[in-house]
């Protein structure tokens, strides 16, 4: 995460599942809104951090999730989202506002 032109945070995360229809969309996007406390719906799942940038996707914490990172997004990715330790996810909601550029892409 970058602020003006310093770097402020840099973490592991999991993705969309590589090379399905969930994997996570390439591009820039905008920050829609942030809310805490979340229910996402579509999954039945509560997250304490949640940060929508392209329709129902978005950044939010993933408690449920014990690693982050490496290649796990290959096998057991997540829908689209950009799943954060919790953590994370908080630094991340205390320093975004709506309308911030989110950019996502695969190295």
């Amino acid at each position: 995460m970058y602020k003006e032109v310093e770097c402020i945070l840099v973490t592991d995360c999991l993705t969309g599942m590589a090379n399905t229809a969930y994997a996570t969309p390439t591009g820039i996007y905008y920050l829609t809104y942030k809310q805490s406390p979340a229910h996402l719906s579509k999954y039945d799942a509560y997250v304490t951090y949640w940060m929508p940038f392209n329709g129902g996707i978005g950044m939010h914490d993933a408690p449920w999730r014990k690693q982050f990172g490496g290649t796990i997004y290959e096998t057991n990715g997540s829908h689209g989202c950009i799943n954060l330790p919790v953590d994370v996810a908080r630094e991340i909601y205390e320093h975004v506002a709506a309308g911030m550029p989110v950019i996502c892409y695969y190295e």
